[in-house]
């Protein structure tokens, strides 16, 4: 088993060439997930929209997952909250007519945050099939015309927001991180046949409840995770963890790699003085809601938009769950399970639930070594506007970075030093990553605002696009042309 495994393991830069040579965006974020498009030929257009360098639209039923595309073939995975069904969907990239779709059969649809969608992974695609993930199912590979050639069923996943990760390729394998408690695990299987190459229990961390929805990276024969309280790499050969650089983060971007340099966004609401809410007195917090005056507060009488401790910076309140309330995470705070919160309990949550700023951050990395190098791996710290969702771009010497409300942020990539930080003309949350083609940075706001920027180490706005539709997906772009997944359609945008 371990020879074959090096043996596929072996192929990787072939297979990486081939993809080169096709035209391709084969999984989340392109090639690798690095967020870079070919850059021969013609740049797309600054300037789209539904009036403007719009090639085709076509409707789609909702989808949180980014177009993965081969060749004329753009896949996408949907979800039809009317029907409750998941779709494989296949799109003729010349002219969005939809060339195949293919349900998927589940006894269970598995429950997602109202933000969020059952349909929220990326397909990747290695030229001879579609590798397609859904939290709900599990694996499974469709050949081109739509026929399923195997299928991995991996148990519905319980928890309340819904698994965001997509699958990757490494050689023969293709591979799923189900980074969620109470058992988190890693998944290789063989891309031939489906069948178990290995599955590796990750380590349960400190936090009881937690869970990551980053996608995996492949890098020098590693799977490097961004996960609850770590970014780590671990074994291609079966999994083990090799190392780890600690964080209090929780580990929902996508990490990215630049040679022998890991971009990481280590987010925790705790690290940005912002979003840290002044503490109301324990006296003022019992006068307005002790309703039985006995001294301590029930979960009855919290109430559900007040008492907060900690706040996602530029995300709306009307965000269900943006911000940490007491109410919220009553049974958390509620240390001795009397059913009530004493001031002792109220007063630890705002000391339990700050983390420090001390481990997160952008980060730089550098690993070397085995186990805990934390202390020798981490090159540079930004620790402001941090990205909770979206990938950090790396590209010509500046790691670019987008955080909720809009905060664009560039820093030289060697040594961390600042460049800049601007608002975008687009507020709000943003899940989408940067992507970038020709020197052109795209950044997708889930208002549906498509800012353009200038790469460089200069801020410089060359165009905002209003779609007019939420965007979740991250953009693909092929030569000359984008194409961005909507809340309701496919788009393909480009000078005609």
């Amino acid at each position: 088993m371990r020879t074959l495994l090096w043996i596929s393991l072996s192929i990787l830069p072939l297979s990486l060439a081939t993809a080169a040579e096709t035209a391709s965006w084969p999984q989340f974020r392109g090639p690798n997930g690095q967020g870079i498009a070919d850059e021969k030929g013609a740049p797309p257009p600054s300037e789209f929209g539904p009036a403007k360098n719009a090639l085709w639209k076509t409707p789609l039923p909702s989808g949180h997952g980014s177009p993965c595309i081969w060749g004329d073939r753009i896949f996408v995975t949907s979800f039809d909250a009317t029907k409750k069904t998941l779709e494989v969907i296949a799109v003729d990239r010349q002219n969005g007519k939809i060339v195949w779709r293919k349900s998927v059969d589940t006894p269970k649809i598995e429950k997602v945050h109202e933000e969020g969608n059952p349909a929220a992974s990326t397909p990747v695609t290695d030229g001879n099939r579609v590798y397609v993930y859904f939290g709900s199912s599990g694996l499974t590979a469709y050949d081109f015309s739509g026929k399923v050639e195997w299928h991995y069923a991996i148990p519905l996943y319980e928890g309340p927001y819904g698994s965001g990760t997509s699958p990757v390729l490494a050689g023969d394998l293709v591979l799923v991180s189900r980074d969620y408690a109470p058992d988190p695990t890693l998944f290789a299987v063989h891309k031939k046949d489906g069948t178990l190459a290995w599955k590796a229990d990750l380590a349960k961390v400190r936090i009881a409840s937690s869970s990551s929805h980053a996608t995996p990276l492949i890098w020098k024969n590693q799977v490097v995770l961004n996960r609850p309280t770590r970014v780590a790499g671990h074994s291609l050969q079966d999994g083990h963890e090799l190392w780890r650089i600690n964080t209090t983060s929780v580990g929902d971007a996508t990490p990215v790699a630049d040679g022998d340099t890991i971009y990481a966004a280590a987010y925790n609401m705790g690290s940005d003085p912002a979003g840290v809410v002044e503490k109301t007195p324990w006296s003022v917090a019992l006068a307005k809601y002790d309703k039985d005056k006995d001294g301590k507060l029930s979960k009855e009488e919290v109430p559900a938009d007040d008492l907060y401790f900690l706040r996602r910076v530029g995300v709306p309140d009307s965000v269900s769950g943006a911000h940490f309330t007491i109410k919220l995470f009553f049974n958390n705070i509620d240390g001795n399970k009397d059913g009530f919160i004493d001031e002792a309990e109220y007063d630890q949550a705002f000391i339990r639930f700050r983390a420090t700023a001390e481990n997160n951050g952008l980060m730089a990395l550098r690993p070397e070594g085995e186990g805990d190098i934390s202390e020798k791996a981490v090159q540079w710290k930004e620790r402001r506007s941090v990205p909770e969702i979206p990938t950090p771009l790396s590209y010509r010497g500046q790691v670019y970075a987008v955080a909720n409300g809009g905060v664009f942020t560039a820093v030289d990539a060697k040594t961390g030093k600042l460049l800049y930080r601007n608002r975008l003309n687009a507020a709000g949350t943003y899940y989408a990553s940067p992507v970038v083609a020709g020197g052109k940075i795209l950044v997708c706001s889930s208002e549906g605002i498509v800012t353009v920027l200038a790469a460089g180490p200069d801020f410089k706005i060359l165009s905002s696009n209003d779609i007019g539709e939420r965007i979740y997906g991250t953009p693909a772009v092929i030569g000359p042309r984008i194409y961005l997944r909507t809340a309701s359609n496919l788009w393909a945008f480009g000078e005609k």
